[in-house]
């Protein structure tokens, strides 16, 4: 459905593109409505980062599932902002369309390797709670308490490249622009942070932002700032999953008589997980959602453009 969305908006740009060159300079006005989106979410992000201590070893899914919550805020925000320009969608001419419809297929991608990841989390929590059930035999048991093991990276950077490189914008054209380069960065970097932590590898979030062309002049940079140098030097990981393989590597040692102890910890630790990954996969699945409804209004919104005008008699 994606791709078949993605080759119907090419047909169309094909026959409509081109360069829009500067016919004004960007009005105040214009200028004090993208100030106001980017203050707006500005507030939300710098929360996140206050509730952050720099060069933490672990990350937690509850800070995670805030993170994810920036990116149905921001899309109010940018409803907003096109309302506030009045500048809707079916008013928009390619060059915002095509970059728009470019972040969202990304994101979806990027959406479904975190979906990947969360599977793989589940499938690793059910062999370690049956494994719970056979505690009184150890031997068998051992089969199933073990680590959980992080999904090694798959996901693919053929994607993200600023297809509007060279096009000159103006007005309206350029508020656009400047705002969705904005929930690019963010969107980016939220994903490319929580696929580092699932995945146990930093690679993901520095191939992310190297297609992002960084994150330092974003409004996101104070929290890239804080959370950066544990990315690239330190095997990120999920306070929770840490949590969790810890009490398992106690529970595997421990002597009978506190066994039973060492298994109802694992198990608490476990329910924890669980809920908190849920709740994150939800969250996902209802983003996947948002963004293939606003793709589809889109699109729909620009073939009924095109259509030619039935006159009237």
């Amino acid at each position: 459905m994606v791709l078949l969305i993605e080759k119907l908006a090419k047909h169309y740009f094909k026959l409509e593109n081109r360069h829009h060159p500067i016919t004004h300079p960007h009005s105040e006005e214009l200028s004090s409505s993208l100030l106001a989106f980017k203050s707006h979410v500005s507030k939300s992000i710098d929360q996140l980062a206050s509730d952050l201590k720099r060069g933490s070893e672990t990350l937690s899914l509850t800070w995670f599932e805030r993170c994810l919550g920036l990116l149905p805020f921001i899309n109010k925000a940018f409803a907003k902002l096109v309302a506030d320009i009045d500048y809707p969608m079916s008013k928009w001419e390619v060059g915002s369309t095509e970059g728009y419809l470019s972040y969202t297929l990304s994101l979806l991608e990027l959406l479904n390797s975190i979906s990947s990841c969360l599977s793989h989390l589940g499938q690793a929590r059910l062999s370690l709670a049956h494994g719970l059930t056979l505690v009184e035999n150890p031997p068998l048991a051992r089969k199933h308490l073990k680590a959980i093991r992080f999904q090694p990276g798959c996901f693919s950077t053929n994607f993200g490249k600023d297809h509007d490189e060279g096009r000159v914008f103006s007005g309206k054209e350029w508020i656009v622009y400047e705002a969705v380069k904005e929930l690019r960065s963010i969107g980016f970097w939220v994903c490319a942070v929580l696929l580092s932590c699932l995945y146990g590898d930093g690679k993901p979030y520095m191939e992310l932002r190297k297609i992002a062309g960084g994150f330092d002049s974003s409004l996101v940079a104070t929290l890239d700032f804080k959370i950066s140098e544990q990315l690239m030097d330190k095997m990120p990981i999920v306070s929770e999953i840490k949590e969790v393989n810890d009490a398992v590597a106690d529970l595997l040692v421990v002597s009978d008589e506190v066994r039973h102890d060492a298994a109802k910890e694992l198990q608490t630790k476990l329910h924890v997980l669980e809920k908190l990954s849920d709740d994150i996969s939800k969250e996902v699945n209802n983003l996947f959602a948002n963004v293939m409804t606003q793709r589809s209004e889109l699109i729909d919104g620009f073939r009924l453009q095109k259509q030619p005008q039935k006159s009237i008699v």
